[in-house]
């Protein structure tokens, strides 16, 4: 594994897994619970090191399982979920502490990545939850605190006004939207950007198969290569174990400029 050393030296593996669906029945992220871990014990085995997760997806508890099966060590996986400040989450500073209190039980001892999943309107109220991110932090609860879904004015006011400046920024990046001025601005003020749906939706696959060819890789490693490869990290999520194996084999190639090009365009 490759890991991107974060501002405040934390290394953050360059590639995780998603898993909103996990845990559910029928894989369905509005699904019942049923706590079944065998996915997340997969894609441990075949190396994954991060796990993203969120209060909304419901299944911080099943992350939490599946880390004491893999007999692994709760220090050795990288867990990342998220709040957002957005009603009821926030409505009042003990309802937020209380929501990030069960993030941890679930979970177990801390959080390693906490993140505001969904930015309010009101740049005040994104501040007054950082702050309590930011109590967190300080406590060594969590690790390292960031955002999700900022635009550049969202993020620029955090950067411009908190204590502590936000240190990830978890956005979607793909080929229908790669947001590249977004993810310029995130990294020119050190705060990793990181890519939800990498790989969807994906209109230009022949291109990337192509290009993929050259190196025996799928279009999935080629897209997620060339997201690690501009400073991104990426969160791909698969149920299917042959597929997380796939997702993760992209270490032993490198894109030439000309690959850029024919992607970006």
């Amino acid at each position: 594994m490759e890991y991107f050393k974060l501002s405040n030296g934390f290394l953050v593996p360059k590639i995780g897994m998603g898993t909103n669906t996990f845990g559910k029945k029928d894989n369905d992220f509005h699904g019942e619970i049923t706590g079944d871990t065998k996915e997340l014990l997969s894609s441990y085995q075949n190396g994954y090191r991060l796990i993203d997760t969120a209060i909304m997806y419901r299944n911080e508890a099943v992350i939490g399982k599946s880390i004491k099966e893999s007999k692994i060590g709760r220090e050795s996986i990288i867990v990342t979920s998220k709040i957002s400040a957005r009603s009821p989450f926030i409505d009042s500073e003990e309802t937020i502490r209380n929501y990030l209190d069960q993030s941890i039980e679930h979970i177990g001892e801390y959080v390693d990545i906490y993140l505001i999943h969904h930015p309010s309107a009101d740049m005040e109220t994104n501040l007054n939850l950082w702050r309590v991110l930011e109590s967190y932090y300080d406590k060594g609860l969590f690790k390292v605190i960031g955002v999700s879904n900022f635009d550049e004015e969202q993020l620029k006011y955090l950067m411009d006004h908190a204590r502590i400046k936000p240190m990830m920024n978890q956005i979607e990046s793909n080929p229908n939207r790669f947001n590249h001025e977004l993810i310029k601005y995130s990294l020119m003020h050190h705060c990793l950007p990181v890519a939800w749906g990498p790989l969807d939706p994906v209109p230009n696959k022949d291109v990337l198969t192509n290009i993929g060819s050259k190196y025996h890789k799928t279009w999935a490693q080629v897209l997620l290569r060339y997201q690690i490869q501009r400073g991104v990290a990426v969160i791909p999520k698969s149920h299917n174990a042959i597929r997380q194996k796939e997702n993760i084999d992209i270490f032993d190639f490198n894109l030439t400029d000309e690959d850029i090009r024919k992607i970006e365009g």
